[in-house]
């Protein structure tokens, strides 16, 4: 579908307006009064909007005018909060009126809803209608017509219809002026009522230009509040630039009767309640409008444009305009991460996230449908797939793929025969045969790490357990939600877990690495998925699942066996205690492998502790019994923080986070936290449950690995790593490579001056200006040392990052940081640069000499300048 005008208008030129078309859902009339006065008092023009207003016709659809593109926005009822349980790729900008004045005209009073019986209604398909209707069906004796809407009142005034759809501020009245009697059905004096003319815009234009959208939106508003104090004013623009079926006194008694549904209370002009849109989505569901899966995978809040959009760059907008389709590796059989079902249809927690993805940016996934995991491996390392969806990034998947930060994390677990007992790790499994899923980084894992373990490769991780029930493999090492998800779809039966690996699925997405904007886009995109969403996919598919299975001959071998009720009473309960049994044993592993910790909700104390927590903080069970866990935190956890967990958490929703906390030798350790209330059976939450994914090794690593302490800029040991790989894309890709050195000028005497505690204040001032001034994908930002800094990115031209670096050059000196020694008598930089094309690159250590030569240039000039080297070209 081409792009409207309004979604490329990150490419319009600034003193263009954007053209908007605003699609109507009937005649022009008062009842779109803020999109008339907004047109007429020039907010639209103000936000640089030639905005056109449709007229409606018979049979226009504004939902699939919004989807095909050839509207930008459009007014339509109810029912379209519907269509988006249902798929519909739109988003809600507003609701012009907080409730429908929608009704149904009848020649006589309707006395119950029986009286449809027999009688020919002409209706919108607004949803509000449908709802009674549906209701009236369980009461009628005969059944009732249903015809959609001509648009035209003499089909209800010339008997052609018995009831005839109508807003309470238009038809009346008309009817009123003619002499016609009528009678009034009201939606909501048989308990339906919902919101009324929404206005929706498309997926692709909610992501791709949400700056257009809410200046869109503030100017309807505003546009509202002016036709409400000025309607006559308003009637009067409306005659004379639009075709207006109804007089100018039949629109002033509109205008006058609209005011009660635009302005409802205190309530804000345009506002949306999410729980108002879940009451009609509900009545939609009962009667019959969405299954109840639809309902069930409904986030309303999603739907809604909240006014907080993904903030992509210029670059990034622009890709996703160029190319937005994107070919997914997605595992096709490894539920419940991703699986393809029998439908055909990508599903699980990585379609989820993959989904909402799509919803945040307007790109487009396409998932491969009908290829093992090993293929996919390799179709990718060629560069056959622009993505994985979920995958461990494995130091051979980095060789040729970049990974986000992960955004699913598991332990990898060993299961074994219910005979086998507990193993403290791989090294007793030397020489045995272990099962792993082939391609699977556990099998990658294993074969670099514990080469004397016979591998047994399979193609699913049900095979892999049926190879350990089956006696082909002594054990099956794989992911511990795929296990359990597996064991509970299919029944299986007896295995259980035998160990766990400390490495865990980090699983990540990853993109090829010479396409550094797409890898930016997702990371940003990830960043913004909240954790009250990441728990509702978490919830969807993972849960301590009991024991459902009894196998059918299981049944039949126990029934031949009893002879009386008694005893097979007594049997079926020992099965029940076995099976719970089972399940606890399965829980407590789950609690260990978690760190898990069990708090009173009153007095936040710990009423139990696993031994994996004991072990983590150092304490015994008798030492942290009774204990307040918030004192197990370190001075990070601010009140105005642990208010906000406990507000999150006793309004009955998990909260997940990172926290530090001290040990009892006063260490610190960082975990990624989770609190789920617990609520008793009267719903109070009386307790808390606490998990954890140890992650203090890998903040340590981060942090002293690649992160300047001073600046938390990539320090020099990062540099080294990075800067020939880098060198290695650009001539692989043909790309050229942007490097630039950078000193701050006479830096010592700032020290010398003002002390060395100033002069650490004044490196985070300028890091923190580096870090925003190169903050896209392809940017890198490290302190070397002292006052040395050094940028490596990418540029079309000399000339734009020479543009660039001058507008950096400028910027550190309005930070007006005073510095005697300058002849400009405020700190400055000086900059070395290289353009080098993708033919020139070398050795790392040449192009380190060739810029910082010319630095040394650039100093020796006086300073406060940017010089290139153009000799690293020849």
């Amino acid at each position: 579908m081409a792009a409207s005008p309004a979604q490329a208008k990150h490419i319009s030129e600034p003193h263009k307006p954007i053209p908007i078309n605003v699609q109507f859902n009937w005649h022009h009339q008062f009842q779109y009064a803020g999109f008339y006065a907004a047109l007429q008092q020039g907010y639209y023009a103000d936000s640089g909007f030639d905005v056109t207003l449709k007229t409606w016709k018979p049979g226009v659809r504004v939902l699939d005018e919004v989807v095909s593109g050839r509207t930008d926005f459009a007014v339509g009822y109810s029912s379209l909060a519907v269509d988006y349980a249902k798929g519909a790729p739109i988003r809600l900008v507003m609701s012009s009126f907080q409730y429908s004045p929608m009704v149904l005209l009848s020649h006589q009073p309707l006395e119950n809803l029986a009286d449809f019986s027999g009688k020919k209604v002409m209706h919108f398909g607004n949803l509000q209608i449908q709802t009674l209707l549906n209701k009236a069906k369980l009461k009628v004796s005969t059944p009732f017509i249903e015809v959609p809407s001509s648009g035209d009142l003499n089909d209800f005034i010339d008997h052609k219809v018995d009831f005839y759809a109508a807003y309470m501020t238009n038809e009346p009245y008309r009817l009123q002026q003619q002499g016609v009697p009528y009678s009034i059905v009201d939606p909501k004096a048989f308990g339906v009522q919902s919101y009324g003319d929404l206005v929706v815009t498309s997926r692709s234009l909610a992501t791709q230009s949400p700056k257009v959208v809410e200046a869109f939106r503030k100017a309807t508003i505003l546009g509202w509040q002016y036709a409400l104090d000025h309607p006559e004013e308003v009637v009067d623009f409306l005659i004379e630039n639009y075709p207006v079926v109804k007089t100018r006194e039949a629109l002033i008694d509109e205008a006058q009767k609209t005011e009660v549904y635009v302005k409802s209370g205190q309530v804000p002009i345009g506002e949306v309640s999410p729980e108002k849109l879940v009451a009609t989505v509900v009545d939609a569901k009962d009667a019959g409008f969405i299954s109840q899966e639809q309902y069930e995978n409904l986030d309303i809040n999603r739907f809604i444009i909240r006014h907080q959009p993904l903030l992509l760059s210029e670059d990034e907008l622009a890709y996703i305009q160029t190319y937005p389709a994107v070919t997914m590796a997605n595992d096709t059989n490894w539920a419940p991460f991703e699986f393809i079902d029998e439908e055909g249809v990508y599903r699980g927690i990585a379609a989820d996230y993959i989904k909402l993805i799509s919803e945040k940016t307007g790109l487009e996934f396409k998932p491969a449908t009908n290829v093992s995991w090993d293929e996919l491996v390799q179709a990718t390392e060629q560069g056959h797939y622009d993505i994985y969806s979920a995958a461990v990034a494995t130091p051979e998947r980095l060789g040729y793929m970049r990974f986000t930060k992960p955004y699913l994390s598991f332990p990898m677990v060993l299961l074994g025969a219910e005979n086998l007992s507990a193993v403290s790790g791989y090294d007793q499994l030397l020489g045995e045969t272990i099962a792993v899923v082939e391609g699977y980084w556990s099998e990658e894992f294993l074969r670099q790490n514990y080469p004397d373990i016979q591998l047994l490769p399979v193609d699913s991780v049900k095979q892999g357990i049926e190879a350990v029930i089956e006696g082909r493999a002594k054990a099956y090492s794989g992911n511990l939600g795929a296990i359990n998800y597996t064991i509970n779809q299919y029944g299986l039966t007896g295995v259980h877990i035998i160990g766990h690996s400390s490495y865990r699925f980090e699983l990540a997405i990853g993109v090829q690495q010479n396409n550094p904007v797409l890898f930016s886009i997702l990371q940003k995109a990830l960043d913004s998925i909240s954790e009250s969403e990441r728990r509702a996919i978490f919830n969807r598919w993972i849960q301590l699942n009991m024991v459902r299975h009894l196998d059918k001959k299981e049944l039949f071998q126990i029934g031949v066996g009893v002879l009386t009720a008694l005893l097979l009473m007594l049997a079926i309960i020992f099965i029940f205690r076995y099976q719970k049994n089972q399940r606890q044993t399965y829980i407590n592993q789950i609690h260990e492998l978690t760190y898990a910790t069990l708090i009173d909700a009153k007095t936040f104390a710990l009423i139990w502790v696993s031994d994996a927590y004991c072990g983590l903080t150092g304490y015994s069970k008798k030492e942290l019994l009774g204990r307040d866990y918030t004192s197990l935190a370190t001075q990070k956890l601010t009140a105005d923080a642990l208010e906000h967990i406990k507000k999150q958490v006793f309004s009955g929703q998990a909260w997940e986070g990172e926290m530090e906390g001290r040990a009892k030798d006063h260490s610190t350790y960082a975990v990624k936290l989770t609190l789920s209330p617990v609520k008793d059976i009267w719903g109070n939450i009386h307790k808390i449950w606490a998990t954890r994914v140890n992650i203090t090794d890998r903040k340590r690593i981060e942090q002293l690995v690649i992160t300047d302490e001073l600046t938390n800029l990539y320090n020099r040991r990062y540099f080294n790593q990075i800067f020939a790989q880098e060198i290695n894309r650009a001539k692989r890709n043909g790309d050229p490579l942007s490097i630039a050195m950078i000193d701050i000028d006479y830096f010592k005497k700032i020290n010398d001056t003002y002390g060395h505690q100033k002069g650490d204040e004044v490196l985070q001032q300028v890091a923190a200006v580096l870090e925003s001034h190169f903050n896209r994908a392809s940017d890198f930002v490290f302190r070397m040392g002292g006052e040395e800094f050094w940028i490596l990115s990418e540029f079309k031209t000399e000339q734009a990052f020479q543009a660039y670096l001058e507008e950096l050059r400028v910027r550190i000196m309005a930070l007006d940081i005073k510095n005697k020694a300058s002849d400009f008598e405020v700190m400055t930089l000086s900059i070395g640069a290289a353009f080098v094309s993708a033919s020139a690159l070398t050795d790392s250590e040449k192009l380190y000499f060739e810029v910082d030569n010319a630095l040394y240039q650039a100093k020796q000039k006086g300073r406060n300048q940017v010089v290139f080297n153009h000799e690293v070209n020849q």
